[in-house]
């Protein structure tokens, strides 16, 4: 089984290479809710990354693990995103682009249970800049341990300097400050917000992600991967008490395959519903699950996939398989 079917590895987003000019900034909107299913963002504005937590660019090449889960408490839906960090000094949360920093909401709802540290930096271009410079702040972040909380990023006090983009190499040391107030000094623009939990190596829950100006804010609830199931069947007719193997596969959004176990359903014709006719059929190596059967009469068939941690429940189509007398009778 795919290990993927439950635990994603995040890859690095390329913070490195986030242009800082000629920004193609996200479209003007109202405020609206998104469902991500696992970590498959809608848009390329905001999406989840992990980054370093002394310095932007330097984070464990492992990278962090996301575990969707069941979380009856969760400030959305029904799920959240768990996300596992390989040791301390690297955050993982989202990264997002604005085209106001100075009106920006940037916020995380998050869960530690035993608290946890993180970091949020902010890279933007101001009016009055040379070419290739950007103001570059950074604010430590921090949760307690009591259940689900929000942290606002936007609110927190960065300490800003001017830099190369390209070099990092260090041209000014301008204070501390707000977004909204460094903003209010030095000239509004857009510009890249990433923010994160895990720079002491704890692990944490992350739902409820918001980013955005007035009045077109979006939030993004993080739930379970779209799911869906196919299915097969070795012959469409078959002489009574004659063998038809059923065939499945379950895959997400980008046609990975799932491996999960299935349990097979049937509706023998004359009946109203379908009853399982198999318990938990596993997969195969291939992802690929299937059963034989022995219809004694026309029969529809369909496969259910159980409600899981990382996905909802659902069927997959019907197929029917026609019971044929023997011949001579």
């Amino acid at each position: 089984m795919r290990r993927f079917a439950f635990v994603a590895a995040l890859t690095v987003g390329s913070v490195l290479g986030l242009p800082l000019s000629g920004l193609l900034l996200p479209a003007a909107q109202a405020d609206e809710t998104v469902v991500v299913h696992g970590t498959s963002f809608p848009s390329s504005s905001t999406y989840l990354t992990y980054f370093g937590c002394a310095d932007l660019f330097h984070a464990d090449t492992r990278g962090p693990l996301v575990r969707v889960t069941r979380d009856a408490a969760a400030p959305l839906g029904s799920r959240a995103a768990g996300l596992e960090v390989p040791g301390a000094g690297t955050a993982v949360g989202s990264v997002s682009l604005v085209g106001s920093v100075a009106d920006a909401t940037s916020s995380l709802s998050v869960r530690a249970a035993s608290g946890s540290s993180g970091v949020a930096y902010v890279w933007y271009v101001a009016p009055g800049l040379r070419p290739g410079e950007v103001w570059s702040g950074r604010a430590d972040l921090t949760t307690g341990v009591d259940g689900w909380q929000q942290i606002d990023a936007a609110a927190a006090s960065y300490t800003w300097t001017r830099v190369e983009a390209a070099t990092g190499a260090v041209r000014e040391q301008a204070g501390a400050a707000t977004m909204a107030g460094f903003a209010a000094d030095h000239g509004d623009g857009p510009g890249y917000l990433l923010s994160g939990l895990g720079c002491d190596g704890r692990g944490f829950g992350l739902d409820a992600v918001r980013v955005g100006v007035p009045g077109a804010v979006t939030t993004y609830d993080l739930e379970g991967w779209s799911v869906s199931t196919s299915i097969s069947a070795s012959s469409q007719k078959v002489t009574r008490g004659g063998d038809v193997t059923l065939g499945a596969t379950s895959v997400d959004a980008a046609a990975a395959t799932m491996g999960a176990a299935l349990v097979l359903e049937a509706r023998p014709e004359g009946a109203s519903d379908f009853t399982p006719v198999t318990g938990p059929v596993l997969a195969g190596p291939d992802g690929r699950v299937t059963a034989t059967v022995k219809p004694e009469v026309t029969t529809d068939y369909r496969w259910f996939f159980a409600e899981r941690a990382y996905a909802d429940a659902h069927w997959s189509a019907t197929t029917r398989v026609v019971v044929e007398e023997p011949t001579g009778r």
